[in-house]
């Protein structure tokens, strides 16, 4: 299938394999998808290109910052070096607003069918990609009479109501909008719809005029020193009861005059990337409200809501990112809010590049569409050759089942070092990942779905590096294929587990091996060769040093890792076992 990137800070439309729909996700043949500008274009430009740009963003974000410091500690500096260069031709997905057709179902999912119209949302699922597979609570059906180029719009139409949430506008209301672009001019359509008065203030004149055009502002000003005045003439000296900020600029001038325009006891939201630097006084003597709205709503960057399908009580949290998803549709639906006229271009996706272009032209257009063949009928590729197939004969084939951080930090290096060993396939969840990891280790084709290589009569051996849960079915499947096998620690989840992986093993008669490292260690081989001719039975004291693990960490999962005792523990398990 064709996916837009970003690769080495330029824009590209490459082939990669099509994803697997997991148990709790549907898969979507992309119709539309939106352009989000100001989120989209500051990715571009956060940091150029190389090496330089992933140490310019760095240093603006201390988290990258501190994690490029633990990788040093950790692997040295040659090899993070490596690692770094490695990400600098990366794939890396862009877009996060789609709208398609159902074509595939999870398992665990009971309220969508095949042939389903919806509205898809989130970074790394909702991609410029001609086929997507979405979590549960990151899409929603579409209404009857909303097209796919409105149902695009929907998550960035979250986003914009989110912030509206967050300012808890009643009828009546002066609302301020900073920043009309396309969350702005969504956002004053919904308080509109909601009673509120609203004043429109961009740096651009047409915008000003478009948000009135379509019923959203009732008066509007360009964005200078005196669109503070203007407000407070507007509202009779009282000032905005809410000033909403969806601009994205790095200056806090946005901010500064929000808090000048925002009555005593107001409120100011900032939707939008802006500078912080804040001024004390008119927020102390106002006793303004300021918040921060995060993204489209109560669920974001909750894996358990996001990923494992977990919804929040609706009569606990009344308003989460789906059902402002669902909302935004409603209004589109009911004609409330008018998305077709801020569609400026439609690209195909071979013209992506040109697409962004249009980004920085004069005009700086608000909405930007890719459209897809509106077809389902499109056959799942989720293979990617690379370079001709070959029969290696006199070396092991291998393919790299799971190819995360541990895969590529030790084991593809150290596969592509010994010489009888030859990677033929990359096997990875995402199709981006699996053709960049595959293009730098030579490998033949990429894949998402370890099926394929099983499948492959001339793969040999594969190393299984998914997470825990993922360890026994691929063993067993593959002893069912004859295929030797690598699995990292644990083997299993459950004594049941490793027996049934023991039982395939012995039945298919193929070679496992677990990566219990552990025994290798230099100190470790002599204290074997010192204990091994003891007599009298040995008791080990085993003390382990552990930096920690973050709860969120999916090793913590119980359901897919195990925690520390099953995911971690069975490494020292088995050294006191083998020494």
């Amino acid at each position: 299938m064709k996916q837009i990137f970003t690769k080495s800070g330029d824009i590209v439309t490459e082939e990669v394999p099509a994803p697997v729909c997991g148990d709790n996700e549907v898969l979507v043949c992309n119709f539309n998808s939106l352009i989000s500008a100001g989120t989209e274009t500051m990715s571009l430009h956060s940091g150029g290109k190389g090496v330089v740009g992933l140490a310019a963003m760095a240093l603006k974000n201390p988290e990258l910052a501190h994690k490029a410091i633990e990788l040093v500690k950790r692997d040295g500096i040659s090899k993070t070096i490596d690692l770094i260069k490695g990400q600098t031709g990366k794939l890396s997905p862009l877009g996060y607003s789609s709208s398609g057709v159902v074509l595939e179902v999870g398992k665990n999912i009971t309220d969508i069918a095949v042939g389903d119209r919806v509205a898809c949302a989130g970074a790394g699922y909702a991609s410029h990609a001609e086929i997507v597979s979405v979590p549960r609570n990151l899409f929603c059906k579409m209404p009857d009479n909303v097209d796919f180029d409105e149902a695009a719009f929907t998550t960035i139409g979250a986003i914009a109501m989110q912030g509206v949430r967050r300012a808890q506008v009643q009828f009546g209301d002066n609302v301020v909008v900073i920043g009309l672009g396309l969350l702005g001019q969504i956002a004053c359509q919904i308080l509109k719809a909601a009673g509120a008065h609203v004043i429109g203030i961009d740096i651009m004149k047409e915008r000003v005029e478009l948000a009135g055009e379509l019923g959203g502002a009732d008066i509007g000003f360009t964005a200078g020193k005196d669109a503070v005045s203007k407000v407070m003439k507007y509202t009779d000296g009282i000032g905005a009861d809410s000033v909403i900020i969806y601009a994205a600029t790095k200056s806090s001038e946005p901010v500064k005059q929000a808090m000048q325009m925002a009555r005593k006891k107001g409120r100011v939201i900032v939707v939008g990337a802006v500078g912080m630097d804040l001024d004390r006084s008119p927020f102390y003597e106002k006793e303004l409200d300021f918040l921060i709205s995060c993204s489209y709503g109560p669920g974001r960057y909750d894996p358990l809501y996001e990923e494992k399908g977990v919804d929040y009580p609706l009569g606990y949290v009344r308003w989460t990112e789906n059902r402002n998803m669902q909302e935004f549709l409603n209004m589109v639906s009911e004609k409330k809010v008018n998305v077709k006229r801020l569609i400026d271009y439609t690209f195909p996706t071979e013209d992506a590049a040109k697409a962004y272009e249009t980004l920085n032209s004069e005009k700086r257009p608000i909405g930007v569409l890719f459209k897809y063949t509106e077809s389902t009928k499109k056959e799942l590729v989720r293979k990617t050759q690379l370079k001709p197939s070959t029969i290696e004969t006199n070396n092991i084939n291998v393919a790299v089942i799971g190819a995360g951080g541990f895969a590529q930090a030790y084991h593809l290096p150290n596969l592509k070092k010994i010489p009888y060993y030859n990677i033929k396939a990359i096997v990875t969840r995402t199709g981006s990942n699996a053709k960049t990891i595959a293009e730098e280790y030579c490998a033949e084709y990429c894949t998402t779905d370890y099926k394929e290589v099983l499948q492959d009569a001339n793969i040999n051996m594969v190393v299984v590096a998914t997470r825990h849960n993922l360890h026994a079915p691929i063993i067993i499947e593959a002893a069912n294929a004859g295929k030797h096998i690598f699995v990292e620690k644990p083997i299993a989840m459950s004594y049941e587990d490793c027996k049934k992986v023991y039982d395939a093993v012995i039945e298919n008669k193929v070679n496992l091996t677990i990566g219990f490292n552990r025994r290798f260690a230099p100190l470790a081989q002599k204290a074997k060769r010192i204990v091994e001719k003891r007599i009298n039975p040995l008791m080990v004291t085993y003390r382990i040093n552990s930096a920690g693990m973050k709860k969120e960490h999916w090793v913590n999962d119980p359901l897919e890792g195990g925690g520390a005792i099953i995911g971690e523990g069975c490494h020292f398990f088995d050294f006191c076992n083998w020494i």
